[in-house]
């Protein structure tokens, strides 16, 4: 599911590029029914804090309950629809600009002896590939206190933005050739720019100090399979040189999946 919305989200007219993010607006993203949240969680390396500290800035218990008391009260009704307000702590950080999902609607239908039930997901703004990929258990979370499993699931984002800065992650999904060459395709500025990040990580000295790209220098060097990658960025990135390059291939693993 996240790989093919960064893949959707890459082909967007860009409103703005930011430093490694490439920002797009008026996003939709539909999924009959949306991967086990636990198991998105487990792969982009996230753990209970995570969630924990997502419940409690956007899980309000008692919009939850009166939403689900309407619809137990209109069950049966040919069409019913109550909105959920995702806020409940407030957001601290000066750099905060409100919360990024701003409320889910579940929508309902008895009609013509079918029961449907659907769920909008309405964003002010998030990142696609970690922060998006951790709020499906929040998500999850909502729906399964509704007692609800909505379908399809349609995401609404005013603004998405995909950080180059997370690809080292996305490569266990996906193959690193493919996607570039699909960026390529679609936004040349912006596939310089998501090589050059990604070249930074294959140098085998670590330059960082910020912990999140640290995480994903140390994901590069341990995981990436750099077999078709190294030959790419040396034909494509003319600041890509041979001492980036491992000194031993058979140190690297190839745990890329096609």
């Amino acid at each position: 599911m996240i790989v093919d919305l960064v893949y959707k989200a890459v082909a967007e007219p860009t409103f703005l590029i930011h430093g490694v993010r490439k920002i797009v607006q008026d996003l939709h993203w539909s999924e009959p029914t949306p991967p086990p949240a636990l198991d998105i969680l487990r792969d982009l390396g996230y753990g209970k804090q995570k969630v924990t500290r997502l419940m409690n800035l956007y899980y309000n218990a008692d919009e939850v309950a009166k939403a689900k008391a309407k619809l137990l009260q209109r069950k049966g009704e040919e069409h019913s629809s109550v909105s959920i307000s995702m806020r409940n702590m407030e957001k601290t950080h000066p750099a905060a600009q409100g919360w990024c999902i701003q409320n889910i609607v579940i929508s309902e239908s008895y009609a013509h002896k079918q029961h449907r039930v659907t769920a909008d997901i309405f964003y002010r703004s998030t990142e696609l590939i970690m922060k998006f990929g951790a709020d499906l258990s929040l998500i999850q979370a909502v729906f399964d206190e509704m007692e609800i499993t909505p379908s399809p699931v349609r995401f609404h984002f005013a603004n998405a933005y995909v950080s180059a800065v997370f690809f080292p992650l996305l490569f266990a999904f996906t193959d690193p050739v493919k996607l570039f060459e699909h960026i390529r395709k679609h936004d040349p500025k912006f596939h310089f720019l998501t090589m050059k990040a990604v070249s930074r990580y294959l140098d085998p000295n670590n330059r960082y100090t910020y912990r999140a790209r640290v995480k994903q220098w140390k994901l590069t060097q341990d995981t990436v399979d750099r077999t078709k990658l190294d030959p790419y960025l040396l034909k494509h990135l003319k600041e890509y040189h041979e001492p980036h390059m491992p000194a031993r291939k058979s140190g690297v693993r190839k745990l890329v999946k096609a």
